[in-house]
This record gives structure tokens, C-alpha cells and sequence, in this order.
């Protein structure tokens, strides 16, 4: 917390002001005993000491009978002061209350189980905040329905990222349209598109950064020398025309930041800038790169040398 001035400098009510501190320390952690509540009054630069049972049970009851539903402490809550209802309901509409029920059923179904969990655990603490007993009908766990590609996936994802977190430099054996190829990769990331999975990295041996299959994947062994490299990113902005703008599916890191009828605008943010640019080259004359300035010069200049062959 912030250094504040001493309580002589400050133009307010020192009791109240412990009073809100209290409340506000509630709200943030929903339970605290009273060694635990004196520790964090003794931190406050304002207040910056502890009190007795007797003193901290008057502020708790001044809580309490402007509408703060703070239990006594006893044995059923481990002697602690617990805010069981917030005193600043946030309302929620059934819509709201609907889509968010929709989009924890479809995270319940993706690769990254990690986006289901955080999800959940976000709606358990909304629900402290909202309206219980509709957030209780309207978003309901959902039943998980896990077939076997998807846990294979899950899997995946999951052992892959450790090697990512671990970045120990890989051997791997690779096969692509039905060729073998030995390749030496410091992995960075796992990202997903169309129910694919890919690790992507720097070649040790090409030194360029690609992304691999991981279902090509046939072997893997840790080496022993750690990644070298980190990765830059960069922010690019392409816009995309006719049916291909209708058409087009989000590639992970993208985002649409502008839609009419015949025109799409995308934003993204990339390592591999080399696999970006083969990429928007497919779609040909459909698609135009906006920013930055320097992507659209290494765009422009690899137009010219194609052309320059012909």
C-alpha cells in the first residue's frame, strides 16, 4: 500500500476511517481473524497499530448495524469476522447471466483446460458479488463431456507447455508429408487452430522460428543446453476483402478490429512475423497489410522479388 501522511496532516475521522479500512479488508479477503485483521491494521500507515477483541468487536458492530452481514466469531467459522453477503451488489442481467453460462459450457470443450478452470473460479467470486440465487440458476457446472481426442489434446498441450516452461533445447523427429526430418528446436509456445495444436520455436539449425505439428511429432528427447533465445513479437494490422472477409477464422492472438459487409480488419500479435507473411501472401490480392510500416515494406519487397522471377 501507498505511504500516506500521518493521521495530523489528514482532514478526516480516524475511527471511521479504521471502521472503512475493516470493511474494505473484508471485502477483499471475506474472512479474517482477529490476528490476521491486527496485522493488516498495524500495516496501514494511517492506522499502523493493532487493537483488543473488545475494540475490534465495536467496529465489526458498527458494520454490522449499517447492513454488514459479518456473523459473530466462533468455532463454526474459526473465530474469524466473515462478510458473507457484499454490501455493493453488482446487478446482473439474465442475458449476461446466459451468455456466461454459454461461454463456460464451450471452455468446458477447448484444448486449454486452464481457460475452463479461471473461467469458473471468476464466476464463483461474481456470485459472491451478484445475485446468488440467479447466478446459481442461470450458470450451472456444466456436465463435461471429454472424448478422447479432446483429452489427447489436453494431454498434449499440457506436456508440451511443461517443455516450453522447462526450455531445455529438443531433438525432435518430424514427420511431414510423408517425409523424416531431424529437427533441433528451443520451444516458446503451444498455440491451437482449427482443433490442431502446434509448438513453436527457433530452428537451432536454420535459425528462423517455425511451428510444428505436434501431431507429426514421432520422437522427442530434452538435450541438455537451455534456449538460447527469446522471442520478439510484433503487433500487425491486416485487412482482408470480399468473401474471404465473411469467411475468415480467427487464428489465436487475433482479434477483429473492424468489420463492414465487404471488409475486415485484423490485429495480431505474432513471433514468427516469416510464418505470418507466407501466410497473408495465400490470400493473395484479398488481403492487404495496414501496420506496421516496416511489415508492409518486408510484404512489398517479397512481392517484388516473386515478380522479378517470372
Amino acid at each position: 500500500m501507498a505511504s500516506l501522511p500521518c493521521d495530523a496532516t489528514l482532514n478526516i475521522n480516524i475511527s471511521a476511517y479504521r471502521v472503512l479500512f475493516i470493511l474494505l479488508m473484508l471485502v477483499r479477503y471475506r474472512s479474517l481473524n482477529a490476528m490476521e485483521l491486527n496485522r493488516l491494521l498495524s500495516e496501514n500507515p494511517v492506522i499502523g497499530r493493532p487493537y483488543n477483541s473488545e475494540t475490534l468487536t465495536k467496529y465489526i458492530n458498527t458494520l454490522r448495524e449499517v447492513g454488514c452481514l459479518i456473523p459473530r466469531s466462533s468455532s463454526r467459522n474459526d473465530y474469524s469476522y466473515e462478510l458473507c453477503k457484499t454490501p455493493f451488489p453488482l446487478a446482473l442481467s439474465r442475458d449476461e447471466l446466459s451468455v456466461a453460462d454459454k461461454l463456460l459450457k464451450l471452455l468446458s470443450q477447448q484444448s486449454d483446460e486452464c481457460l475452463y478452470r479461471d473461467f469458473r473460479d471468476f464466476l464463483e467470486q461474481l456470485s459472491w458479488v451478484a445475485d446468488t440465487v440467479d447466478m446459481a440458476q442461470e450458470t450451472e457446472e456444466p456436465e463435461l463431456q471429454i472424448f478422447p481426442d479432446l483429452q489427447k489434446r489436453r494431454e498434449q498441450m499440457q506436456n508440451y507447455r511443461r517443455y516450453c516452461q522447462e526450455a531445455f533445447l529438443l531433438k525432435i523427429q518430424y514427420g511431414h508429408e510423408g517425409l523424416k526430418d531431424v529437427v533441433y528446436l528451443e520451444p516458446h509456445e503451444v498455440w491451437e487452430h482449427e482443433n490442431r495444436l502446434f509448438l513453436h520455436g527457433y530452428d537451432s539449425q536454420s535459425q528462423k522460428q517455425i511451428s510444428l505439428d505436434i501431431d507429426q511429432i514421432e520422437q522427442l528427447r530434452q538435450m541438455p543446453s537451455k534456449n538460447r533465445r527469446m522471442l520478439t513479437r510484433t503487433s500487425v494490422v491486416f485487412a482482408l476483402y470480399g468473401r474471404l472477409a465473411s469467411s475468415y477464422r480467427l487464428y489465436p492472438n487475433e482479434k477483429v478490429v473492424y468489420r463492414s459487409a465487404e471488409e475486415l480488419h485484423v490485429k495480431t500479435v505474432v513471433a514468427d512475423t516469416q510464418g505470418l507473411l507466407s501466410r497473408l501472401m495465400k490470400y493473395g490480392d484479398s488481403c492487404q497489410v495496414l501496420a506496421p510500416e516496416s511489415f508492409r515494406q518486408t510484404m512489398r519487397s517479397h512481392i517484388q522479388q516473386l515478380l522479378s522471377t517470372l
